[in-house]
Formats: structure tokens, C-alpha cells, sequence
């Protein structure tokens, strides 16, 4: 883990210390990777870095500008961050004001997701250009964190320009997104582009061991079912996940053991029914095809396994269904068209017809 307190991202953090050390680097920034991969830990790492008094290697982690820097309270005066919003609650003024507790910007970050029709206001970008524009009260720095910048309208994209052309000498504007492609090539082409990688898996449980203080066995878990993103590894609910990987895995279970089209048919319909729920279904069931497709593979021997808690039942449902190469890849198609806005019942029906193990399923596509 770096310095920084950021898990697997050590060319981002070690260019961003770096223009720190320095001091001389593009005031307007573009953290880009995955969702969850510690763009928003980052960011505020790199807040504290810049407004650390310390002489040598900030932050220092123990003077008061650092400790009113953090992902759960946020109180210091000379950070300000945007997120996606409702004008109801732009209105209302529901941002603490400084000097209060502070604000929570984690719980923030997970509001907006669970609200992908939130969008980052007009309103809130010309409030923040006005509060990056004044002088600081404090130290020689002001920082702007925008999360999730992708949401912004084109409207509120313009009004931002202006301010990433011309930055004040004293301001620092940090743009979070899952791409650079997903802004505005005006917007792109002046700021500084900083990536983000998925976390390799062993990485992730080392950290959630060493510094989470967890079970090897849970972390293990948590970093298998993460997808290579440190914060899906701490938030998961493995009591939900447990619910969903067990009705997903007797599902699987039912279709090796029956050529049944007519089951095939109702399991698909129900998983369907299950609404918004299925995009999330049906990544659980790639993770587990996927560890199906490499028990079948390796016989005897366990390789890195995503579901580690259930390789009883894995190893024998990899004896049992047609579920190598061919079925992934139906899998990721089927995925595929959901997002393209095709015909959700019809195309997991014909997901689940594919993973019978008669002559019509995955099977007859296998190589020999």
C-alpha cells in the first residue's frame, strides 16, 4: 500500500506525489478508471498532500490541515466537492457549512450511484467556480473535486470551461470519471489525465487483512467478489451476496441435472422478474461459470477461485453441465445485448436454453 493510504494504484500515486514534490503540474486533473477503484480516496489524498504544511513528503497525516481531510469528514475549508444532485436539494442547501463536522464524502459518492438520474448542476458549478476563484483563507491552495464529472450537461460543462482555460494560480480542479472519452473533448483537452486500474486480487485481500484486520478466508472472498475494486471489497454485504450467489448456483444446479427446456424457460423468467436486480444476477453468474470453465479445466488441481467458500459444489458442477468457453461466452453476450436494451426475457431464455446439457445446449458448441 502507498504512503498515501491507496491500495494498487502506485503509477497514479507515484506521479501525483511527485507534482506535489515538484509543485509544478496542471491545476485541472482527470482521475479516470473503474468505479471503485480509489479515484475519490485519491483525490482526497492529494487534497491533503497539497495543503500539508509539512516541509518533507506530505501528507504528514497529524496537523490539523490533514486531519480535517478525510473520505468521512471533510471539514476543511479549502476543499470543496460536487456531486451528481437533485435541484430540490441543491435548494435546500444541504451542504455543511465550513467549520461544521463535516461531510461525508464516501456516503455521498454511494448516494449518487444508487441515483444514476441525479446530474451535476449548472447552479453547483457556477458555486463552485466562485468558491475556487476567491482567495484561500487558509493556506496557499483551494481544491475542487468534482465526482462522477461525466454527469455534467453540456451547460454545466461550458460554464466550467471558461475556469480550465484561465485557473487561478491558487486553485486545483480534480475531475473524477470512468473515462476520459466520457467528457467533453473541450474539457479533455486541457486538463492532465491520470488512470486508474482494476486492483489485482491478491492485493486487495493483503490489505483487507493487514489493515482491515479480517480473516484470511473473508478477504479472500471479498477480493474475489470485488471485481479488482477496493471499495466493492470493503462495502460488499456478504450476507446478501451469500442469498443471491445461492440462488444462482442452485439454478445452474437444476439446468445441468435436467434437460429441461420448459425449466429453462420459468428459471428465466424468474430471474427476470427480479427487475433491477438482474444486471447485478447476472455478473454473479459470470463469476461463477467462470470459476466452473476453470475447475473443468484444471481437474484435481484449485487454481485462484473467485467463490473459494463453495468448491465442493464448484468441482462437482463442473462434471456435471456444459459449462466451458461456449457458455461464457453466451453469457457475456447475453450481458451485451441487456445493455443494448434488447429483450431481456428473450435473451436470458435463450442464455438458459444454451447451458441445458442436451444436444440444443452449450455443449454442441464445445470444441472437440
Amino acid at each position: 500500500m502507498s504512503p498515501w493510504g491507496i491500495v494498487g494504484q502506485p503509477r497514479a500515486v507515484g506521479a501525483l506525489q511527485q507534482a506535489v514534490s515538484s509543485g509544478r503540474f496542471i491545476p485541472s486533473i482527470i482521475f479516470h478508471g473503474p468505479a471503485g477503484a480509489g479515484k475519490l480516496a485519491t483525490a482526497v489524498a492529494f487534497c491533503r498532500a497539497l495543503l500539508c504544511p509539512a516541509a518533507d513528503d506530505p501528507p504528514c497525516g497529524r496537523c490539523p490541515s490533514c486531519r480535517r481531510i478525510a473520505e468521512r469528514a471533510l471539514v476543511h475549508p479549502a476543499v470543496r466537492a460536487v456531486f451528481p444532485e437533485t435541484l430540490s436539494d441543491f435548494r435546500k442547501g444541504e451542504d455543511a457549512p465550513e467549520g461544521s463536522a463535516g461531510i461525508d464524502l464516501q456516503e455521498r459518492q454511494d448516494e449518487a450511484v444508487r441515483n444514476p438520474a441525479w446530474t451535476i448542476l449548472i447552479d453547483r458549478i457556477r458555486e463552485s467556480i466562485a468558491f475556487v476563484q476567491r482567495r484561500p483563507s487558509e493556506g496557499r491552495r483551494l481544491a475542487l473535486i468534482i465526482d462522477q464529472a461525466h454527469r455534467m450537461g453540456a451547460e454545466a460543462a461550458n460554464a466550467l470551461l471558461k475556469t480550465l482555460e484561465e485557473p487561478p494560480a491558487h486553485g486545483v480542479i480534480l475531475l473524477l470519471a470512468p473515462a476520459p472519452h466520457a467528457l467533453l473533448p473541450t474539457i479533455r483537452s486541457r486538463c492532465q489525465a491520470v488512470p486508474f486500474k482494476l486492483v489485482p486480487r491478491a492485493e486487495i485481500a493483503d490489505y483487507l487483512v493487514r489493515e482491515r484486520s479480517m480473516p484470511p478466508d473473508e478477504a479472500t472472498l471479498r477480493a474475489g467478489l470485488s471485481g479488482g475494486r477496493i471499495g466493492a471489497a470493503i462495502e460488499v454485504d456478504l450476507a446478501a451476496d451469500r442469498q443471491r450467489r445461492e440462488a444462482l448456483l442452485a439454478l445452474l444446479e437444476s439446468l445441468a441435472e435436467r434437460d429441461d427446456p420448459g425449466l429453462a424457460v420459468a428459471r428465466a423468467e424468474q430471474l427476470v422478474r427480479g427487475g433491477d436486480g438482474l444486471d447485478a444476477d447476472l455478473e454473479t453468474l459470470m463469476s461463477l461459470l467462470r470459476d466452473v470453465m476453470v475447475l473443468a479445466a484444471a481437474g484435481d488441481r484449485t487454481p485462484g477461485l473467485i467463490h473459494v467458500d463453495l468448491l465442493p459444489r464448484l468441482r462437482r458442477l463442473a462434471g456435471l453441465g456444459p459449462f466451458g468457453p461456449a457458455a461464457v461466452e453466451d453469457l457475456a453476450s447475453t450481458i451485451h445485448g441487456i445493455r443494448r436494451k434488447g429483450n431481456r426475457q428473450l435473451l436470458v431464455e435463450n442464455l438458459f436454453l444454451s447451458l441445458l446439457p442436451g444436444p440444443g445446449g452449450a455443449a454442441a458448441h464445445r470444441p472437440t
